[in-house]
């Protein structure tokens, strides 16, 4: 699956609508930015899969030394375009160009899922980020991803790409399930304290079956020093 592909072929409708009207990311990016209140002004602060740089707007307005990474050529194209004074490049999560410890924050909101090997990108967020630094993640909840598999036979347990129809059914995505056991390994809790975590339903995705599940989890982890 190219990641990079999938999203350059929607980038300008999805930079279009994701914000707006009631079916959108307006909800879950509140939710996001709620628990962001430890951010404060000086802080370097990376947007592991920033998009077209609308949250990265948001987190300089905070005071934060913003840089931003996206596997999508085109988005980050918008993104520069917003901020065209900051460090915004093309990158994959777990092969990044930054050196070890660079960042007292990182975040990334539904994004990180997208990658296959969550071990990976874990392993690299661990890398760049500074000890005492503080993780916050979005991702799409397993259980949504085990229904969106829309298979009377699914296993959990399958890794499998799955078609998800969000904002208002308006785009479709790709990324392959996981599992909570992939976000809550050994090498993970060994290298960082959990400090939150919430399930959310989300109104932007689709419901499958007129099940109501959460949409998504979010976790705020501190890096152990």
């Amino acid at each position: 699956m190219d990641l990079a592909k999938q999203y350059d072929d929607f980038a300008a409708d999805f930079s279009r609508v994701h914000d707006v009207g009631e079916n959108s990311n307006r909800d879950n990016r509140q939710k996001f930015y709620s628990v962001l209140n430890f951010i404060k002004p000086g802080m370097k602060l990376l947007d592991l899969a920033c998009g077209d740089g609308l949250d990265l707007v948001y987190y300089k307005s905070l005071g934060a030394e913003v840089y931003g990474l996206d596997a999508s050529a085109e988005l980050i194209k918008i993104a520069k375009e917003r901020l065209p004074a900051d460090d915004i490049v093309v990158g994959l999560f777990d092969q990044t160009h930054y050196a070890d410890a660079s960042f007292d924050v990182i975040l990334s909101k539904y994004a990180i899922q997208t990658s296959a090997d969550m071990a990976s990108v874990f392993k690299e967020i661990a890398r760049i980020i500074k000890p005492g630094g503080i993780l916050v993640y979005l991702v799409t909840h397993p259980f949504r991803q085990y229904f969106e598999k829309k298979n009377s036979t699914a296993d959990y347990f399958q890794q499998e790409v799955v078609e998800a129809s969000i904002l208002n059914n308006s785009i479709i995505v790709r990324e392959p399930s996981h599992t909570f056991n992939e976000y809550f390994t050994a090498e993970f809790l060994n290298d960082f304290d959990i400090q939150l975590f919430q399930e959310q339903w989300d109104a932007s995705a689709e419901q499958i079956d007129g099940k109501k599940y959460p949409g998504y989890f979010i976790v705020k982890a501190q890096k152990r020093i």
